[in-house]
């Protein structure tokens, strides 16, 4: 039985096999209309000059905000007995003096060092070095800073 379905398959295959491709689809191309272009503006004429230099309209320039004087530093210098000093400004609470003499210990012992934090607006701030330091240096910076401002 199985033999005779096998025969018939083998035999009618062919058959099956003559399907006509389907009629092409048929379409209508669609039409776009341009879009008007648009007309220039006219130019304004400028406005006559005044002769009363009073009737001139005042132009007022921008003054860019100026940093703070006031902000939190810590000052690293070495003394007379080449011992390493951390001084802060007034407005550093005293409890943050572990942090700054952390960063004086990191910073380079040659030059005088000076980190300065300058609060920006939400919570961002800046740390602004008088030399170039180290990415430790920097790091303890971060903390002293971060604390400082208090955005801990």
């Amino acid at each position: 039985m199985r033999l005779a379905l096998l025969i018939f398959a083998l035999i009618a295959t062919p058959a099956f096999a003559r399907d006509l491709p389907p009629d092409e689809p048929t379409y209508e191309k669609p039409t776009f209309e341009r879009p008007e272009t648009p007309t220039t503006p006219e130019t304004p004429e400028e406005p006559e000059k005044p002769d009363d230099p009073r009737d001139e309209p005042r132009q007022s320039k921008i003054v860019p905000k100026p940093a703070p004087v006031s902000c939190p530093k810590v000052k690293c210098i070495t003394d007379e007995n080449g011992n390493r000093r951390a001084l802060f400004t007034a407005n550093v609470q005293p409890d943050m003096y572990y942090l700054g003499r952390n960063f004086c210990a990191t910073a380079p012992m040659d030059v005088e060092v000076t980190a300065c934090c300058l609060e920006k607006e939400d919570g961002i701030y800046q740390i602004l070095y008088n030399v170039e330091v180290s990415k430790k240096a920097h790091w303890k910076a971060k903390q002293f800073c971060t604390c400082v401002l208090e955005l801990d």
